[in-house]
């Protein structure tokens, strides 16, 4: 049950017996809740061909860490494609290429081909236009869901759109009001808009213009209902103090942000929700140190091993840190202007 995700699906040739019970759903789910739970980063490159996934359990200067996925699936028929990571769980990641939607699993190699629906127009850059995007799942109805929400920053109708992987179509959702949100720039290289899954719900940090005040938008995807998550009000507008990104690590919902303590010296701390029901339980557990290493807003991703953390900036820099909160390494990646993105993702067995 703890072997790895690629151990498995090699043995699935060995035996009709084997590939019966590796393939079974249910074995899909135990390997998931039993298994391996080290989480590996999936980063954007130069070649719109290929992706590279790292194991950032491993020092990242080995080779052996990394690997080369390709993308040959998205068929690229573009003369200057540009893929996009728009979310990811349980193993999936949402991509967008050429105005189309993709869900692949890049463990198993299973895709699947996404129309956007006719009812989402696109936007152009310099638009007011926003899109929050997010990919989850509904236990209930044991289905994959691709979130679309479109509004403009002020006063303009807002519009969502949910593709349900089961039923294979897009289906609108009416909002009771519109959302009165913007984003959140202080993350320059990520889009912040692409919402984290956590707790069966889409998380989104956005900023409320109308109470003046950056809240979480949390979209319940059993209930189909939003909510507001408050952040501590030490965080609100203090220059000093930029929250500027949510994330899920170490299994629990964070929130991470800059402190400016002189010209070139500043630190991230990671806030934890505790309590997800309780929004004054927003803990700091971690203060990582970016004294050392290029000044930009620096995002953690993931836990590594014995309290290291790994992070990412926008310009193609992965950082590992270790339990004190010293930059333990560091390694750069291709940088892509405008495009660089690293995601975490865990290798499952999960199919659509």
């Amino acid at each position: 049950m703890k072997l790895p995700v690629k151990s498995l699906v090699s043995f699935k040739c060995v035996r009709k017996e084997w590939n019966n019970l590796i393939s079974d759903p249910e074995f899909a789910e135990r390997h998931f809740k039993y298994g391996q739970r080290t989480e590996k980063l999936m980063i954007t490159t130069s070649d719109v061909n290929h992706f590279k996934s790292i194991n950032p359990i491993k020092s990242l200067h080995d080779e052996s860490s990394c690997q080369s996925l390709s993308l040959s699936f998205l068929g690229h028929r573009h003369p200057k494609p540009c893929v996009q990571i728009k979310g990811s769980c349980r193993g999936f990641l949402l991509l967008e290429s050429c105005r189309t939607l993709y869900l692949w699993n890049p463990s198993t190699g299973q895709n699947k081909m996404i129309q956007w629906s006719s009812n989402v127009s696109f936007i152009t850059p310099g638009d007011s236009f926003l899109f929050c995007h997010g990919l989850g799942y509904d236990p209930r109805t044991k289905d994959y869901v691709v979130v679309v929400i479109s509004f403009a920053e002020y006063d303009s109708p807002s519009h969502m759109e949910c593709f349900s992987v089961k039923e294979n179509a897009w289906i609108h959702i009416q909002l009771a009001a519109d959302l009165h949100y913007k984003s959140c720039k202080f993350w320059t290289g990520r889009n912040n808009l692409t919402g984290t899954f956590f707790n069966n719900a889409l998380h989104w940090f956005v900023y409320n213009y109308e109470a003046y005040m950056h809240v979480v938008l949390a979209f319940d995807l059993v209930g189909r209902t939003f909510s507001e998550i408050h952040v501590p009000n030490e965080f609100e507008f203090k220059m000093y103090c930029q929250p500027h990104a949510l994330n899920v690590v170490g299994g629990s919902l964070c929130l991470c942000v800059t402190r400016e303590m002189g010209q070139v010296e500043a630190s991230i701390q990671i806030w934890e929700l505790k309590q997800y029901t309780d929004h004054t339980s927003w803990t700091k557990t971690n203060t990582l140190i970016i004294n050392d290493i290029w000044f930009g807003l620096f995002l953690p991703i993931c836990n590594a091993e014995n309290g290291c953390i790994v992070g990412s900036d926008h310009a193609g820099v992965l950082v590992k840190w270790n339990q004190d909160g010293e930059v333990e390494e560091q390694r750069s990646f291709d940088y892509i202007r405008d495009g660089y993105q690293v995601i975490a993702y865990r290798e499952t067995l999960f199919t659509i």
